[in-house]
C-alpha cells in the first residue's frame, strides 16, 4: 500500500514541477512575443516610410517580406446573431437559429488537473495574474 501512496506522491511532486517550467516557459514565450510584436512594428514602420514594401530581406536560411494582414475577430454567437438579424426580420427566428447553434455545438469531455494557489490572506486563485 505504501508503494502506491509513494508514487502517487512522487507523481503530484512531478506533476507541480513540470506545471512550474510550463508557467515559466509560457511566461518567457509571452514576453518574446511581445517584444517580436514591437520589433516588427518597427520594422514595419522603417519599410513602409521608405517605400520598401515590396523588397525582400534574405536572412541566412530564410526571408522576410513585409504583406498586409487582413484579421478577423472570433465568430461569436453574438456576431453571428447579429448578421442573421441583417438577413432574417423575424427575431423569434433568429433567436431559434442562435439556441439551436448553441444546442448543437459538440461537448467533449475529458479529465484533466487545476492548479489553484494561495494569495497571502489564504484565498486560492489560478496564478495567471
Amino acid at each position: 500500500m505504501a508503494d502506491n501512496k509513494d508514487f502517487f506522491e512522487q507523481n503530484v511532486r512531478k506533476w507541480a514541477i513540470l506545471d512550474n517550467k510550463i508557467r515559466a516557459s509560457n511566461q518567457e514565450l509571452r514576453e518574446m512575443r511581445s517584444q517580436k510584436t514591437e520589433i516588427g512594428s518597427t520594422i514595419c514602420q522603417f519599410m513602409k516610410t521608405k517605400g520598401l514594401e515590396n523588397k525582400k530581406i534574405e536572412i541566412g536560411d530564410s526571408t522576410i517580406s513585409f504583406y498586409d494582414k487582413n484579421e478577423y475577430p472570433a465568430l461569436t454567437f453574438g456576431y453571428i446573431e447579429k448578421c442573421l438579424g441583417e438577413i432574417i426580420s423575424d427575431k423569434d427566428k433568429v433567436s431559434l437559429i442562435i439556441k439551436h447553434l448553441k444546442d448543437k455545438r459538440e461537448i467533449k469531455k475529458s479529465n484533466d488537473l487545476r492548479r489553484r494557489f494561495k494569495d497571502t490572506s489564504g484565498y486560492e486563485t489560478d496564478g495567471d495574474n
